[in-house]
């Protein structure tokens, strides 16, 4: 059985349905993903994925349409890698998630993040990171609400959950565990950040 699903926000969750696959328009990814082309963001990306919970895991993904099907390429922690492809709108393809079992409660989460994590920051790039987060989140929330809403704290750099991580801000050493917050405040001061071990995602801090 299949279900169509039309993505239309930050997380879509699946109803109460019995079902293996299932498939969502490949417009609603599109329309995110042009969002993010049309800024020119260098450093920021919107990644989609589908979280990780016990009856959630994906078994295979296509992308199809009347013309073709291809594989889906996703990540073990099901991170989903969409392209960005005018043929395939016009095509009205779906992405379609084949699934262990039920679906109840899976969704797709989408999430504004850094195209690339690394050990050392500086003050210039951490500084790029948050303005381009701040900005692309404006601008996924639309007109007029982009104007109303409130400049995001700051970073947030997530590890690996096994990982204890030395945090070195300016010279200072730190002991972490799982995340580590930076505050837009704290970013306007520092001049360098390292970290022992290369984080896992680095996305915006909102509270």
């Amino acid at each position: 059985m299949y279900k169509k699903w039309l993505l239309v926000g930050v997380c879509l969750c699946a109803s109460n349905v019995q079902a293996e696959t299932i498939s969502l328009e490949y417009k609603g990814f599109y329309d995110r993903l042009k969002q993010v082309n049309k800024g020119g963001y260098q450093l920021v990306e919107v990644a989609f994925s589908v979280p990780m919970l016990p009856n959630c895991h994906i078994q295979s993904g296509t992308i199809s349409s009347e013309l073709n099907s291809t594989p889906l390429t996703y990540t073990s922690a099901q991170r989903l890698f969409i392209p960005f492809d005018d043929a395939l709108k016009d095509q009205r393809a779906l992405v379609n998630l084949e699934f262990e079992g039920k679906t109840e409660g899976c969704g797709i989460a989408m999430q504004v993040r850094s195209k690339q994590t690394q050990v050392q920051y500086d003050q210039e790039r951490l500084q790029q990171i948050a303005n381009e987060m701040d900005d692309l989140l404006g601008v996924m929330q639309g007109f007029p609400m982009r104007y109303f809403k409130d400049p995001i704290a700051g970073l947030n750099f997530e590890f690996a959950q096994d990982q204890t991580v030395t945090v070195t801000l300016d010279g200072r050493e730190q002991q972490v565990n799982t995340s580590f917050k930076l505050s837009v405040e704290q970013i306007n001061s520092l001049t360098s950040l390292q970290f022992s071990h290369v984080p896992t995602v680095l996305s915006p801090w909102v509270k």
